[in-house]
């Protein structure tokens, strides 16, 4: 991964702008969650807004509340994705890997940079209550698009695992749980939406988009045509048609999650009657 791709996926992830309302999930609910120890990363907060990671878990939360998942179990499986990676601290070896890996995209700078940080005891507390597998799987899920991941649940043994773009890894999983009861909770949808509640904020330009999303972005959300039809040059490719029916932010979000564009990518913006445009991308 280039440096300006980990500072895309750090300004995506990690800036705090998603409420509990975004997810249809009450007040009184995420009080009685924090209560119970449930939502570790609101311990010193007072406000209530989320990252990326942070609103998938409270929604994932939700979901295994709703089917019955008790408060105790629910408290231990969040101290074993949030604080257990910090106390190992699985942070300190995923920045020591890539500082090892020859093909890790990072510049020499870029690795002085994270030499640096390992020494620095207050840089690295932060960087243990942000980096664990958990984020690393909603990472892996914005680079592979559609590709399976899943958070996988075993509440009789109290055990969880990340599929990321693996499904030999779930085959594995259903022959070792073969008596007990698994739970498979899919990323992406969850993904693509608390993407789209950002997709509609005020700021011109989100960082973490290249230029040529953030003008799709502009001509969809805020020019409000009545139709946009996205196309490739490739005819291989099934355009996307957004018409002003749809809720546009969720469209587009799922656009950039699924198309994944690659460098030296073109735009032709050809405005047409009533409100109409067609974006053509061209990848050659």
């Amino acid at each position: 991964m280039s440096d300006d791709s980990y500072i895309r996926f750090g300004e995506l992830l990690y800036k705090k702008y998603i409420l509990p309302k975004h997810l249809n999930i009450a007040s009184r609910q995420v009080t009685y969650w924090k209560s119970k120890k449930i939502l570790p990363y609101f311990d010193n907060q007072k406000h209530g807004r989320m990252n990326i990671p942070q609103a998938i878990w409270m929604g994932i939360i939700k979901e295994l509340s709703d089917i019955g998942i008790n408060s105790d179990r629910l408290a231990q499986l969040s101290k074993d994705v949030w604080y257990q990676p910090k106390v190992e601290k699985y942070a300190d070896d995923v920045i020591k890997k890539n500082l090892k890996a020859k093909r890790s995209g990072l510049s020499t700078t870029a690795k002085a940079v994270l030499e640096n940080q390992l020494s620095d005891d207050m840089i690295m507390n932060t960087l243990r209550e942000e980096l664990n597998p958990f984020t690393d799987m909603i990472k892996s899920c914005l680079m592979n698009g559609k590709q399976p991941h899943s958070m996988i649940y075993v509440p009789n043994k109290g055990e969880h695992h990340f599929l990321s773009n693996n499904n030999e890894v779930l085959i594995k999983l259903n022959s070792l749980y073969s008596n007990d009861t698994i739970i498979s909770i899919p990323i992406f949808n969850r993904l693509s939406k608390v993407v789209s509640f950002d997709l509609n904020s005020t700021e011109k330009d989100l960082k973490y988009l290249s230029d040529i999303e953030n003008q799709i972005r502009d001509i969809v959300i805020f020019k409000r045509p009545k139709i946009v039809e996205i196309a490739f040059d490739d005819n291989h490719i099934k355009p996307r048609i957004i018409t002003e029916k749809h809720v546009k932010q969720d469209e587009i979000a799922d656009f950039f999650l699924n198309n994944k564009l690659p460098l030296g990518t073109k735009l032709l913006i050809d405005v047409r009657s009533q409100d109409n445009y067609k974006l053509t991308l061209i990848t050659k």
